[in-house]
């Protein structure tokens, strides 16, 4: 008899309408996550280092703010660069999700679905990540930004700071991909198919 394989995504918690972002801001550009993993350092050193300095040079306002828990030192060197800023822990993510412009998670090495990019789609932010940071996710609809060169990185991010109704329009649909596919329904239903099926 064959074998059925059953799959149980990961569940984001779904933010009421009254705590999504508001695509208000226009100078903040976001990262989420623990600041001592290697991968998220390995990103926001790139984006640093890379990306940022090109958009900062056209939006001389903007902000890189990383956001997390125990930045390494690599990070907290990152803050010494002009618009780039280093929280640390925070107490809660969500009013710099409602807050940002853009959130980004430009994954270079790291692998299976990133928690960070889900619960930014489920706040209806606009977020840009690699192939890397795309893994799991099933984005065929402008979703999300996947970018990967840098120079894709840069136009792209021109383009969509440009353009706010844009940036709100992917939110949005980030936010309905997450209720349709990762919400505590839709994969409570995934559990209770896998355990009746026992």
């Amino acid at each position: 008899m064959p074998k059925v394989i059953h799959t149980v995504g990961n569940m984001v918690d779904i933010p009421d309408s009254a705590s999504i972002a508001l695509h208000e801001n226009e100078n903040s550009i976001i990262f989420v996550g623990k600041m001592s993993y290697e991968p998220n350092v390995v990103a926001v050193t790139f984006f640093s280092t890379k990306i940022f300095p090109s958009l900062k040079a056209r939006y001389p306002e903007l902000k890189f703010i990383i956001v997390g828990a125990n930045p390494d030192e690599r990070v907290q060197r990152l803050s010494g660069q002009d618009g780039v800023v280093v929280t640390g822990f925070v107490d809660s993510v969500e009013p710099y999700f409602r807050d940002s412009t853009l959130v980004v998670a430009p994954m270079l090495t790291g692998a299976g679905i990133q928690n960070k990019i889900i619960q930014a789609m489920s706040y209806g932010c606009c977020v840009a990540t690699t192939a890397i940071g795309a893994e799991g996710l099933t984005i065929r609809d402008n979703e999300i930004a996947i970018i990967d060169s840098p120079d894709e990185w840069i136009s792209e991010l021109l383009n969509l700071l440009s353009d706010r109704s844009l940036r709100k329009e992917m939110g949005g649909k980030a936010r309905e991909y997450i209720k349709s596919n990762l919400s505590r329904e839709v994969i409570s239903r995934q559990f209770w198919t896998f355990i009746n099926s026992v």
